[in-house]
């Protein structure tokens, strides 16, 4: 059996194991479980180190992320199973981050933020924004800005078919800027929550023949931030516009420099932003 096939096998036997759990708990299902992602992410580890292309590597790691919230979900139902969580749930009890290895130079950083109790998506996203804003906060602190998107990861089931095999279903959002005067709140509900939200439902809602069984994680893609060439207009943050200080015109062409140079020889009192 090739080594992609073993993997695939693998996850499915973790991903029953752990459907087995939720509804019926036993210490021997758990342990069997967790010795089968330690089987899982040392298969990934062997291969990684053979891979030759960033897809490759980047399927591996995809994979690698998935083990790792089976595993998480597991311990956390060990825990409840066993009768020894006391302490009152919050938003982080319910979600849990762990960092990534990554495939691709331009990324800082990368963290998968696994399910651990949520059935509804927008209830999931919801609790993932504290974890995220920690995040985003403590890489601002050495980045003036990022690009960040995020990868929604679940377990969906055949509603129509005989067949009770669950697949991986994975949504990805667009990569989209946050500078250090960003509202964290509205940015993650406009470029996360909204944008997976709708996906999922129309998904579901449309011939797909796919429902959503259970949450994996949700992946966090923190990128640098590359602004585009000076031939280009970008909008300024509003730590720079305030100041007043950078002439940068408003223009649908490749010339930057020139309306530069002619607002400031030519200054107008209304709308200075925008070349005639």
């Amino acid at each position: 059996m090739a080594a992609s096939d073993i993997l695939k096998y693998l996850c499915y036997q973790i991903c029953t194991l752990l459907g087995v759990l939720k509804r019926s708990y036993s210490e021997e299902t758990a342990r069997d479980g967790l010795r089968q992602c330690t089987t899982a992410v040392q298969n990934i580890k062997d291969q990684l180190k053979t891979v030759k292309t960033i897809g490759e590597k980047q399927s591996l790691l995809s994979t690698l992320a998935q083990i790792k919230s089976f595993r998480a979900q597991i311990k956390y139902t060990v825990k409840h199973g066993a009768g020894t969580s006391a302490r009152k749930e919050t938003a982080t009890n319910r979600v849990k981050w762990d960092d990534s290895e990554t495939a691709f130079n331009s990324r800082i950083r990368t963290g998968v933020i696994s399910n651990l109790k949520h059935k509804d998506h927008k209830e999931f996203l919801k609790d993932r924004f504290t974890l995220f804003k920690r995040r985003i906060a403590n890489t601002l602190k050495k980045e003036e800005a990022v690009k960040v998107n995020a990868a929604f990861v679940g377990q969906f089931r055949p509603q129509k078919a005989d067949r009770t095999l669950e697949e991986p279903k994975h949504f990805t959002t667009k990569n989209s800027p946050i500078h250090r005067d960003t509202n964290l709140e509205a940015w993650f509900h406009e470029h996360v929550v909204t944008p997976i939200s709708t996906e999922l439902d129309e998904f579901q809602e449309r011939d797909s023949g796919w429902a959503l069984s259970s949450i994996t994680n949700l992946g966090i893609n923190i990128n640098k931030f590359m602004p585009q060439l000076g031939s280009s207009y970008i909008d300024l943050p509003q730590q720079i516009k305030r100041k007043k200080a950078c002439v940068n015109v408003k223009n649908d062409d490749n010339a930057c420099l020139a309306w530069a140079v002619t607002s400031a020889l030519y200054p107008v009192a209304d709308n200075h932003h925008h070349h005639p």
